[in-house]
């Protein structure tokens, strides 16, 4: 039948749901009654659990999501599964793929998953700050460059050299190798982005490199998509096409830069601190993405280009950029994958011929040799070591989800050429074992760990004895963790002759933004802000502290913002860097919480906290005090209560944690509000004459009277400044077995205003029996920190575990 001129027809095959009944209807003898709707349902839920089960195997060789999802995609394909299997009613005989990807439904997902693509790419445009690289300074830009040019310029030589006209099908060649040079040679900075955060590695200075060198790239490819637009314009000669492409390019920008950007940065001023943004914003926002894929792809464009540029428009982190981000999860979690299983169902490796294959191989490889040297060269002659340098190599050639869109794109196209299909099968071939070889390659060879693991950090104890200046980097979540921590530093009695080194270190979860930052704050400049962020206001009650003790406490703020799964490494690299004896970690028990009602602390009590913290307690070079902050007043306030004590128990077992414990409280002894009490706790008898004791779950053997020489040496010094100071008190307690340890601690609960106890000890086995099976509830923070922090304990008063990371002596 005859279309009327001057409409577009848009089609869905078939009607939506199922006609004739469904599909077990009696009268139905084939699968094609079966409707788009439930064949989507169908589809999605095959091309999203298989990849999953797959990856039940595949994880344990730490290769990534994406490998296991375009493998799926691969089983599932019509060379796989269209072997005729199944006799139907109609005397014909079909594969599993007929019920599953029928010929016309399948477009369907496949449409989907490129609508998803537009949402995912602005996406990246929001959580991208381009402003980082004013402070990243010339290097990045200069790798990323060579990197980028190298690659290309290496792959182009290759595949010219390879055209021979004299071969059948390679007349046309040379435009299909220029597609296989542009996909790997590209740069892209979401998938580095992810990679990095799948390894934890993302804010290791390798990470951070590496971020840079990618957004460096991403805007060198973005410039040459722009140029190649510009170039066919221009040959193309047709005037009537060029100028109102141009305009609706030029109108785009105009929309996006001086109507969305100053409109978002409007948002974000005017939504209070802690509120979510309105509805109609998000949805204005969203149909913005829709007009711009729109005008990008009637230009000429792909669709994710102006997508892109309204999301580098919208200011990252929270609140727009957090908000924008958290709606589309969904697209990134569910929606995207299906690019990947698309991408493995459209190969077919039994249409790639050899002649092919080789030469698309040859230009992938001189594409990768190519940024290998384009970035180790340059990056040498930097500063940056060989071995960092051929690891940002490495990970620059990762592939990802951004590649395999552009790959679907492709394989939608209606060349039927036998190059052609076979070129891309091949880059899917090639995708996938870049990302299977590199990924694990990369976790095996660094350790952002090493960093620190050889610096021998200094103890509570070593910096008492050199009497130096006392380094503490303080760890904050929210603000209700200030006043207690506030407590116990001044409680330490900071003098001239012992001045306090304050590092804060705000901990802020990476939410709406792609890049971690690590930000050093200012006092002066905050303390004047009118309207304080969270940072802000904690920040200003130190600078208070600061201005109460001035020449003898000095305060240094910085801001991270990173990702819960890798912050430790920036709490251990500065450790490291500023040379602290002691790490100060708010923690909150989930079931204290819920005992205490206190609701203002859920994002410091989640798993992730625990994961952080449990990374930190296993990485850290110095020794980590874990706080648990306490419900009374004295630990509420932001200064001492006049005529009311500040009260310090130690509970001293023995081993170098309790010593620690102990060291710290050695610098509270001098001051007049605080009275400190030592809690010694004996056993019935000595540990046994080969002195192998399980100790972190291990057995470890220890030198026994040295041990006991050092903990004795410690407590006598305790002892001496007891003979002449009433705010001081030594006790000592036998017991005979765990429960008489339990009900001897269990009697402290009321004495203290800060407990401060060794996470794990080293004591004659017996008085610990049954303990550690009893309260071993939060593993970190060991047997009888677990039990002075449980609710049955009923603790008022803030405790803080202290483990001292090195050897055990």
């Amino acid at each position: 039948m005859l279309k009327p001129r001057g409409y577009r027809m848009c089609t869905v095959p078939g009607i939506v749901g199922s006609d004739k009944g469904g599909l077990f209807y009696e009268h139905s003898d084939s699968f094609e009654a079966f409707g788009p709707l439930p064949s989507i349902c169908l589809q999605i839920s095959v091309l999203s659990l298989l990849p999953h089960l797959i990856h039940m195997a595949l994880s344990r060789f730490h290769q990534p999501l994406i490998v296991s999802q375009i493998l799926g995609g691969i089983l599932v394909s019509p060379w796989i599964l269209s072997a005729p299997w199944i006799k139907m009613s109609s005397h014909k005989t079909v594969g599993i793929n007929y019920f599953i990807f029928p010929l016309n439904g399948f477009q369907v997902v496949d449409m989907l998953a490129h609508f998803s693509s537009m949402f995912f790419i602005f996406k990246v445009g929001v959580q991208m700050d381009p402003k980082i690289l004013k402070r990243t300074g010339w290097r990045p830009y200069i790798i990323g460059f060579f990197c980028m040019v190298c690659s290309y310029v290496a792959g182009l030589q290759i595949s010219h050299g390879l055209q021979n006209e004299n071969i059948p099908g390679l007349k046309s060649y040379n435009r299909y190798s220029d597609r296989v040079v542009d996909l790997f040679g590209m740069i892209s900075f979401p998938v580095i982005a992810y990679v990095l955060h799948d390894l934890k590695i993302l804010n290791s200075d390798l990470g951070i490199s590496a971020i840079h060198i990618a957004m460096v790239a991403e805007f060198l490819h973005l410039g040459l998509k722009f140029e190649s637009f510009f170039h066919q314009m221009i040959r193309g000669g047709n005037l009537s096409y060029a100028l109102p492409a141009v305009l609706i390019l030029l109108g785009t920008v105009i929309y996006i830069f001086f109507i969305v950007r100053p409109a978002a940065l409007w948002i974000v001023k005017n939504t209070p601190e802690g509120r979510p943004v309105d509805d109609i914003y998000i949805t204005l926002i969203m149909i913005s993405v829709l007009l711009c894929g729109l005008s990008s792809e009637y230009c000429g464009l792909n669709g994710t280009v102006g997508v892109f540029l309204l999301g580098l428009a919208i200011p990252d982190g929270p609140p727009l950029g957090s908000a924008l981000v958290q709606k589309l999860r969904i697209v990134s979690v569910f929606f995207m994958p299906l690019h990947m299983g698309i991408v493995g169902y459209k190969t077919n490796i039994y249409k790639v011929h050899f002649m092919y294959l080789w030469r698309v191989v040859l230009i992938i490889l001189g594409c990768i040799l190519g940024k290998i040297i384009g970035l180790f060269i340059p990056a040498v002659l930097l500063g940056v070591s060989p071995r960092d340098s051929f690891l940002l190599a490495l990970i620059m050639n990762i592939k990802g989800i951004v590649e395999v869109s552009t790959l679907n794109t492709w394989l939608d196209s209606n060349n039927t050429k036998e190059i052609f299909r076979a070129s891309n099968t091949t880059m899917v071939l090639a995708l996938v074992v870049l990302v299977a070889v590199i990924t694990p390659t990369v976790k095996y060879l660094y350790d952002p760990s090493e960093k620190y693991a050889t610096y021998k950090g200094r103890s509570i104890l070593q910096s008492n004895e050199k009497n130096s200046d006392f380094r503490v980097l303080v760890c904050v979540h929210t603000q209700d963790d200030v006043p207690g921590i506030i407590r116990i530093i001044e409680a330490s009695n900071p003098t001239k002759l012992h001045p306090l080194t304050i590092y804060l270190l705000h901990l802020v979860e990476l939410v709406g933004r792609a890049s971690p930052l690590l930000i050093s704050q200012k006092l002066d400049e905050l303390a004047s802000s009118s309207n304080p962020t969270k940072s802000e206001r904690i920040i200003n009650v130190f600078q208070k502290f600061q201005n109460r003790y001035k020449n003898v406490v000095t305060v240094f703020p910085f801001t991270t913002i990173s990702p819960y799964a890798s912050m430790h490494n920036d709490i251990c690299t500065m450790s490291v860097d500023k040379r602290v004896a002691l790490v100060i970690f708010p923690f909150c028990r989930q079931d204290a919480i819920s005992q205490r009602g206190d609701l203002a602390r859920p994002n410091i009590s989640n798993r992730a906290i625990k994961t952080l913290l449990q990374n930190l307690l296993r990485n850290a070079p110095c020794s980590v005090g874990i706080l648990m902050d306490g419900s009374n007043l004295q630990t509420k306030s932001t200064c001492f209560l006049p005529e009311t004590p500040y009260r310090v128990i130690v509970l001293f077992f023995g081993g170098p944690d309790d010593r620690e414990a102990l060291a710290f409280a050695m610098n509270m002894i001098h001051h007049p509000y605080v009275f400190v009490t030592l809690v010694r706790f004996y056993g019935p008898a000595s540990l046994t004459s080969d002195g192998v004791i399980d100790y972190y779950n291990e057995s470890v053997s220890i030198d026994i009277e040295r041990r006991m020489f050092l903990d004795d040496e410690l407590v006598d010094h305790f002892r001496v400044n007891t003979m002449h100071d009433e705010t001081l008190e030594y006790k000592e307690v036998e017991v005979k077995d765990g429960a008489e340890t339990i009900w001897a601690v269990r009697s402290l609960h009321q004495d203290f205003d800060l407990m401060l106890v060794g996470r794990q000890q080293i004591v004659d086995s017996k008085i610990f029996s049954g303990l550690e099976e009893n309260w071993d509830e939060c593993g970190q923070l060991g047997a009888i920190g677990d039990l002075v922090t449980s609710p049955e304990f009923g603790a008022e008063g803030s405790i803080l575990i202290i483990h001292r990371c090195g050897d055990i002596s």
